[in-house]
């Protein structure tokens, strides 16, 4: 939770990685909560009405926008959680990673 707007993570429990997000800013008033991006099912929607809509929509084979910029509370509140930090060397490597994929 110390690491910086910016930092790339996954959830960590012994053994186990969750999710790729991008932690968008600071706790603030003493508080663990923060701002983050998930990177793995960001799809596009205004609700979570519509947030399901659109999943229902994509396994029927529809292929919809995705919105990496969308941001939400981490709000689990959790001193004990531990986190996987993706340093820059990693960042680096997942982006030429990823680069592959555009053939």
């Amino acid at each position: 939770m110390e690491s910086p707007a910016g930092t790339l993570f996954s959830y960590y429990e012994p053994c186990i990685f969750r999710g790729l997000y991008i932690k968008d800013s600071e706790p603030n008033d003493g508080s663990t909560d923060f701002v983050v991006s998930s990177l793995i099912g960001a799809v596009s929607h205004d609700n979570s009405d519509e947030y399901v809509e659109i999943l229902e929509r994509m396994e029927s084979g529809e292929s919809l926008p995705v919105d990496f910029e969308f941001t939400g509370r981490e709000g689990l509140f959790d001193d004990e959680q531990l986190f996987s930090i993706y340093e820059k060397q990693d960042v680096e490597i997942l982006i030429k990673r990823l680069q592959n994929t555009l053939v």
